[in-house]
């Protein structure tokens, strides 16, 4: 009896093990499901954009190209961030 209990332990101590590592594994996004959140979230900064500046399509272009002189290496997104911050800042 002795040794099924043991082997029944062992079995029971692999499965916990393969479900602590299975949990923990962090599921990589597939390129299509980055870019589909990445355009969500450059759309919203946008909007958020838009609705400081009175759906003024320039301004907006304006801004993000000022934050550009300052910052050339940065992506879209942190343009955007910056030039939503600068507004506030500007804005209090």
């Amino acid at each position: 009896m002795v040794p099924g209990a043991f082997v029944g332990c062992v079995l029971l101590a692999v499965i916990l093990v393969v479900l602590y590592f299975a949990l923990r594994r962090k599921r990589v996004a597939s390129p299509s499901s980055r870019k589909r959140e990445n355009s969500a979230v450059l759309a919203g900064l946008r909007q958020n954009l838009r609705l400081k500046v009175g759906w003024d399509e320039a301004t907006i272009d304006r801004l993000i190209g000022l934050e550009r002189e300052r910052l050339p290496k940065a992506s879209l997104q942190t343009l955007m961030e910056a030039a939503i911050e600068r507004w506030e800042r500007d804005n209090r």
